[in-house]
């Protein structure tokens, strides 16, 4: 039940293959040198287009179903001032994994709403977060989507971000280029802190402090702090060069696994700074010219859990 150890975090969330990411020593299961881009010898056994194009189909299966029902947006399982249990999570979920048993029922799948379940022995597992940013959601408000993410051996090599109400569909495999709608995306390649903008959220809790008290360091050095309300697509417009970095404690593997593989095909740096059990991680992204800064003024707030 729940997962082998703190290296199935590091590398799920995935190491930086830009080389001009830095490196997490603190971390041990880290590679000593970036991950050079390109697909790895030992994930050459299955086809990254074909896993791909299987996380999309989930990722739209499972928002159109949503979509189909925007009257629902207030059909709860429960509602307080932390979250929203919505029973279309529950249902999209299902239409997910529906679309990956019937292409890969051998691998495990691991969905936000059955995250206590055991998961079965596979060196693949899917990651799955059927309504990424609920809350927007419950509201009216546009800002979320559905995530699927593939890891071999705890490293993501495919992922599907899909915000069916925006109508974008941003995807990245190990071994190929991050796309939104099937056009190249790339980080930003802004220098001065001072004109970036910076995404966050406001829901995470970890060791008695609230994300806010970790961002003010941040939010000191940046022209602007955005809290949208849905991790993913945050990281997708980090990817995108709409928004020039991305931190969150308290933020889960499901939100930040597809989001963080098209990061660093975007030609980004993402990483986990810290784990706080039970799939959930610290997790920091930006462009390589301001990643280091981020890193560097964050870090001091983390404690790497062994």
């Amino acid at each position: 039940l729940g997962p082998p150890g703190g290296l199935f975090f590091r590398r799920g969330a995935g190491p930086p293959e830009n080389p001009e990411c830095p490196e997490n020593p603190e971390n041990p299961g880290w590679p000593e040198k970036p991950v050079a881009p390109g697909i790895r010898r030992e994930v050459a056994m299955i086809s990254t287009e074909q896993v791909l194009a299987v996380a999309v189909l989930a990722a739209r299966r499972a928002g159109e179903h949503v979509l189909g029902q925007l009257d629902r947006r207030h059909d709860v399982n429960r509602a307080d001032k932390f979250d929203v249990k919505h029973k279309l999570d529950v249902e999209a979920q299902e239409v997910a994994m529906g679309v990956i048993r019937a292409a890969y029922p051998e691998h495990a799948i691991l969905g936000e709403e059955s995250a206590d379940s055991p998961l079965p022995d596979s060196d693949y597992l899917w990651v799955v977060d059927p309504i990424d940013g609920t809350v927007n959601f419950f509201h009216g408000t546009p800002w979320w989507c559905c995530s699927v993410a593939l890891q071999y051996k705890g490293e993501v090599i495919a992922g599907a971000v899909f915000a069916p109400e925006l109508n974008r569909c941003f995807t990245a495999t190990i071994d190929g280029p991050a796309l939104c709608n099937g056009k190249p995306i790339r980080v930003s390649e802004v220098t001065d802190p001072q004109l970036a903008t910076f995404a966050t959220g406001s829901g995470g809790f970890v060791k008695g402090q609230f994300t806010t008290t970790f961002i003010g360091a941040i939010g000191k050095q940046v022209q602007r702090i955005r809290i949208n309300g849905a991790a993913a697509l945050d990281l997708c417009m980090v990817a995108a060069g709409a928004i020039d970095g991305y931190f969150e404690a308290g933020i889960y593997l499901w939100d930040v696994a597809a989001g963080g593989l098209i990061v660093r095909r975007a030609g980004g740096c993402a990483e986990a700074l810290a784990e706080h059990g039970g799939y959930k991680l610290s997790y920091l992204a930006g462009p390589p010219t301001l990643f280091g800064l981020y890193k560097e003024t964050l870090m001091p707030f983390m404690r790497v859990e062994r």
